[in-house]
């Protein structure tokens, strides 16, 4: 489920983007930059776990 967050932060912003709500728009794409971010972070610091 968490993985689906970007993609909904995402289609807010573009909602609110339509409506011509400028602020949140901006609010929200910033919410899924920084949910992106987030997530790389942890996916680029983590032991990966192949078995060779």
């Amino acid at each position: 489920m968490i993985m689906m967050l970007p993609f909904l932060t995402g289609l807010v912003a573009v909602w609110f983007g339509m409506l011509g709500k400028r602020r949140a728009c901006v609010a929200f794409w910033l919410i899924t930059l920084a949910v992106f971010a987030a997530w790389c972070q942890f996916h680029m610091t983590s032991p990966l776990a192949l078995s060779l």
